[in-house]
């Protein structure tokens, strides 16, 4: 005889009930992620794909796609994408990084700006804003981005390097990718307020641990989301 689990959780003054089900849907929702170290990300579902690959070790050379938020320099680097990029795979990326590319040989890149909706190698994604509103390191005008990705039916939100913006509140992902470093991007708190507004199944905290931010900043940030979002640190490779 075969037992479901169900979950009985009290928000917002309402009875929910989660079967066993749904519970293992959300565990499976990190099946195949990897987070390296700082934002650099890796989704294995159906394709493979890299965000911002940073320190990447060997060359594994086995991204079908290879999507960069922005050209600073912890986030943009050719020499890890050279890393991970198998021949043929594409690379997206912002307009103000296409020419560099170019220039060391790259030919399969696709330039984006925020709020376009695109399919690269199979593989649907929109771009969305990426932006601090109160400080200078990263301005609305240089058009960076965020991505929504969808592989086998999840939708990832990577931000990228962004405050809270009110964008966010339209945003809607099974899985957020936030920043937390709390000096270039956003603090924990603001990051869990992010969460709140995205309202993903899980919730996972990145930019932290290299350039800014530590592991405490993480978990105060998984501490404050609220019980319907599940939050998960994935230690760095």
């Amino acid at each position: 005889m075969k037992f479901r689990l169900i979950v009985l959780l009290i928000v917002a003054g309402m009875l929910i009930i989660v079967t066993g089900s749904v519970v293992a849907a959300v565990e499976g929702y990190l099946d195949g992620v990897t987070h390296f170290r700082h934002a650099s990300l890796r989704i294995e579902g159906g394709k493979v794909v890299y965000f911002d690959p940073y320190g990447i070790k060997g060359e594994p050379r086995d991204a079908d796609i290879v999507f960069i938020t922005h050209t600073h320099d912890d986030h943009f680097i050719p020499s890890d994408i050279r890393k991970v990029l198998k021949d043929g795979g594409a690379v997206v990326i912002t307009t103000d990084g296409v020419n560099r590319l170019k220039n060391l040989g790259y030919q399969n890149i696709l330039a984006v700006e925020p709020n376009q909706a695109h399919q690269v190698e199979g593989v649907n994604f929109t771009t969305v804003p990426a932006y601090n509103p109160d400080k200078s390191y990263h301005p609305r005008k240089n058009n960076w981005v965020g991505y929504v990705v969808t592989l086998k039916g999840v939708n990832y939100y990577i931000a990228g390097d962004t405050g809270l913006i009110p964008e966010m509140e339209e945003i809607k992902a099974d899985v957020a990718f936030l920043p937390v470093d709390g000096v270039y991007t956003m603090k924990a708190q603001e990051a869990a307020e992010a969460a709140k507004l995205i309202k993903p199944a899980v919730a996972v905290p990145i930019h932290f641990g290299v350039v800014a931010g530590s592991r405490t900043d993480a978990e105060k940030f998984v501490s404050l989301l609220p019980a319907e979002i599940k939050g998960e640190i994935i230690q760095g490779k």
